[in-house]
């Protein structure tokens, strides 16, 4: 199993913040009702497992830990309503937690479209009025509260950010193997809070449940080198005591989504040592428009490998043609690892239709560090 808090520890200022977080996801969360147990209409599955629909494991970097679990729960959720949604991104939901004085006093916040969002907590009106934004658009950053203290707000990311939006707050649930076997068999990935001795808190998401091992599957914000690809488990036996050697289940929590509508997409997946090597850009070929550069993150990522989905740049038109190519600069920058890698995957789909990278047709694609290399769909 191995305990789920991250390698790297944070800061005093950090944990001090992310305190004030969960102090405050707290209180909300015993004013709510708690979801009542409905019995299935039939037995549940065997063994459910909706990791199948989560493609990328976050590497939170020791900050965020109640976001970064939301987010598997929900790109789960998008991509079960609409396969190929863009993974979400962290950026303004971190920096409204961060920076509290621009909504708590008027118990909301104007955003540059001129709207006012009503809110108690950005899970609480915010992320189901406003909505998110994507990592392709606004990719999640360490450091922006301090590099852009308004907000750094962009375009794209606002007139995306209606497409996924929570149906609700966070809906606390029974912390016992009945009723996480029934969320799970019911499509519903659980936010697990957990608590250890010396009081400090930690989310993780569980998603998925094997009857005959008798074991619930968790995804860890700490990146794929941990666990095993970032995965660990728990006993039915520890969830129905909610306690797991010196770890304490505090609460959980399901949510339901708005159901996002497609957008034209790019999944990118390679396999490396330390993904945070690989620079990666997307542009449309001869366009005059910079290529939108949507990866790495801004902290040492030391995962190995990398499945991301992101929105394709809004000049780019559906469907690839030969007059009309979207470009994938892949860049390996040898900073932390020199072993290069491979690109496993990069197709571009919308509506139900995939189109492959045809350079991938024979098999994933080695690159070396400090080699760029290009590649073409169609």
């Amino acid at each position: 199993m191995g305990n789920p808090m991250l390698a790297r520890r944070r800061t005093a200022q950090e944990a001090a913040l992310d305190a004030v977080v969960i102090a405050d996801l707290t209180r909300l969360r015993r004013a709510t009702p708690m979801v009542e147990m409905v019995p299935l209409k039939a037995p549940p599955p065997n063994a459910v497992d909706l990791s199948v629909h989560l493609h990328y494991v976050r590497m939170q970097g020791g900050n965020g830990c109640w976001g970064y679990s939301m987010l598997a729960v929900w790109d789960i959720m998008n991509e079960m309503a609409c396969p190929y949604s863009p993974n979400l991104s962290m950026r303004i939901w971190m920096m409204l937690h961060r920076r509290r004085e621009l909504w708590q006093t008027q118990g909301g916040l104007f955003t540059p479209d001129g709207r006012f969002h009503k809110m108690s907590n950005p899970e609480w009106g915010f992320l189901q009025s406003f909505g998110n934004t994507t990592e392709g658009t606004e990719p999640t950053l360490f450091a922006y509260p301090s590099l852009w203290p308004d907000g750094g707000w962009s375009s794209e990311g606002i007139d995306e950010a209606a497409n996924y939006r929570l149906a609700s707050e966070p809906k606390p649930i029974e912390i016992n193997s009945t009723s996480f076997i029934q969320q799970l068999a019911s499509g519903h990935p659980i936010r697990l809070s957990l608590a250890y001795p010396a009081g400090e808190g930690h989310f993780i998401a569980v998603v998925g449940y094997d009857q005959t091992t008798k074991t619930f599957r968790y995804v860890n914000s700490a990146g794929d080198k941990w666990g095993t690809g970032g995965f660990a488990t728990y006993t039915f036996a520890e969830i129905d005591a909610k306690k797991a050697g010196d770890v304490t289940f505090d609460s959980a929590e399901i949510v339901e989504i708005q159901p996002p509508r497609p957008v034209p997409a790019a999944r990118i997946r390679f396999t490396h040592s330390n993904r945070s090597n690989v620079h990666l850009s997307l542009s449309i070929e001869d366009s005059p428009h910079a290529p939108r550069k949507f990866w790495p993150h801004g902290w040492d990522d030391n995962s190995a490998n990398l499945s991301l989905t992101v929105r394709l740049p809004t000049e780019f038109i559906w469907p690839p043609s030969p007059s009309n190519r979207l470009v994938l600069d892949l860049y390996d920058s040898g900073q932390y690892t020199n072993t290069g890698g491979n690109l496993v995957e990069f197709t571009a789909a919308f509506g139900g239709h995939i189109v492959p990278c045809s350079s991938l047709a024979a098999g994933p694609v080695a690159f070396k560090p400090r080699e760029r290399r290009c590649f073409l769909i169609p």
